[in-house]
């Protein structure tokens, strides 16, 4: 019988999180060691975006894993989308970059440090619906599928 690794057990966490990650949710996952190892995602009405940050002198494992370079370093991070809505496949496949890049590029060596932040932001007002039924956001959005504290806790 096979052993998952804890890493295994992070990523399935994961695919399930981003299945939350829809229009107006955030969601970032990092060190609590060093904030500056993470990944990084937006979900907007057709599109689940992801960044990671690297360290400049090992990119070519994220572009190995399907990340796409920074244009001119603005902002630094590596980057990759999925048009939602995804099929398990293309939320497994970017969960694969996400490992890639925190426990190979970022040398982390279990998901054990990592917590995460997630919020979802408010409605945009509209003339076509009432302030009562105004969607005010939420923050902190609990995303128990990961599987690692929030940064709150």
């Amino acid at each position: 019988m096979t052993e998952v690794s804890t890493w295994d057990m992070f990523a399935g966490g994961l695919t399930e999180a981003l299945r939350e990650v829809s229009d107006r949710v955030f969601l970032v996952v990092f060190s609590r060691a060093d904030p500056l190892k993470f990944v990084q995602f937006a979900g907007g009405e057709h599109e689940l975006h992801a960044e990671a940050g690297a360290p400049p002198a090992d990119t070519g494992r994220l572009a190995a894993a399907g990340w796409t370079p920074p244009i001119d370093n603005a902002p630094p991070n590596w980057a990759c989308s999925s048009p939602l809505p995804a099929l398990t496949a293309e939320y497994t496949a970017m969960t694969t970059r996400c490992v890639v890049a925190l426990r190979d590029v970022h040398g982390l060596p279990d998901p054990d440090d990592l917590v995460y932040k997630a919020w979802r932001d408010p409605e945009w007002p509209s003339d076509a619906v009432p302030p009562t039924e105004w969607d005010l956001g939420e923050n902190p959005l609990v995303l128990s599928w990961l599987g690692i504290p929030s940064a709150s806790e």
